[in-house]
């Protein structure tokens, strides 16, 4: 029986090996890795494996009852398997050459627009796969998933106040008094603005305006953070050299300016914090993503 399930395994390894992707998104068990690039969960390892890619470290990590998550060094080839996840530890760090996969991951579901094939008669050779815009702009997030490091308020001669569901992308305001974007109290790099998307979801890149109507506000840089499916974990979103990504914005009040990032990020929460602006921080935004 030993002898049996070890050919079993294998097997499986060998199948994984050609049909997963780099990130391990292949399914087995019905249960899915997906990475979180460039960090590590520390002080959580029990057994590391040379020599092996990192769909067959998923497939060991999921024989084995103790591994609840994985790090992957894609430049040494060693498979770190973990005893939690980041559902019940949050201790990542940055590394350039290895990823993070959490088997508590959901599957990536995205809507297959069209398939394109060179020639009718043969299987098809391009998927493409619809990106969307979350629910910001039309609602369909509720203003209770929206919260802000602050927002204006009304004081002295000032009489218009801001909230966070006012940086809704295209939100136009509905009277004089309400600032047609999200307006911290005060202009400085400490001020986010953050929703909670409720389940893991992949975003690919965010899409900002500046204020409505009135005023030469706007962000003009900003960096992107997002928590994983984990507690209280927030993780910049990088670019291709382990970096943190700082995204350039708009150069005006109503143009729609959409920046992708460098990989899809897994994400129960995206916080966007704006680090230069023109005037004082004014923000309307969406996230493009996989429903």
């Amino acid at each position: 029986m030993a002898d049996l399930s070890g050919l079993i395994f294998f097997l499986l390894e060998i199948f994984l090996e050609v049909s997963a992707s780099y990130s391990v998104s292949g399914l087995y068990r019905g249960v899915w890795y997906q990475p979180v690039e460039h960090n590590a969960l520390l002080g959580q390892s029990f057994m590391n494996i040379s020599g092996i890619s990192a769909v067959r470290c998923s497939v060991r990590c999921l024989s084995h009852h103790g591994c609840f998550s994985f790090n992957y060094d894609h430049i040494n080839q060693v498979c770190q398997m973990n005893t939690a996840s980041a559902e019940h530890v949050c201790n990542f760090q940055g590394m350039l050459n290895v990823s993070y996969y959490d088997a508590t991951a959901k599957p990536m579901t995205c809507k297959v627009v069209s398939i394109i094939s060179g020639n009718e008669k043969r299987a098809p050779v391009k998927v493409s796969v619809s990106f969307e815009k979350l629910g910001l702009e039309d609602g369909s997030i509720p203003d209770e998933s929206l919260s802000a490091s602050s927002s204006w308020e009304p004081h002295g001669y000032h009489t218009d106040t801001s909230t966070p569901a006012g940086g809704r992308l295209n939100k136009i305001p509905p009277d004089a008094n309400i600032i047609g974007a999200w307006h911290p109290k005060v202009a400085d790099t400490n001020q986010w603005i953050q929703v909670d998307l409720g389940n893991p979801t992949y975003v690919t890149g965010v899409l900002t305006q500046g204020r409505h109507a009135i005023n030469s506000q706007w962000v003009t840089k900003y960096k992107v953070q997002f928590e994983p499916p984990s507690p209280a974990c927030l993780v910049d979103v990088n670019d291709q050299f382990g970096q943190t990504q700082i995204f350039n914005g708009n150069t005006d009040r109503d143009s729609i300016v959409e920046r992708r990032f460098f990989k899809p990020v897994l994400a129960v929460k995206i916080r966007i914090v704006p680090v230069a602006w023109n005037v004082f921080i004014a923000l309307r935004f969406e996230l493009i993503g996989c429903k």
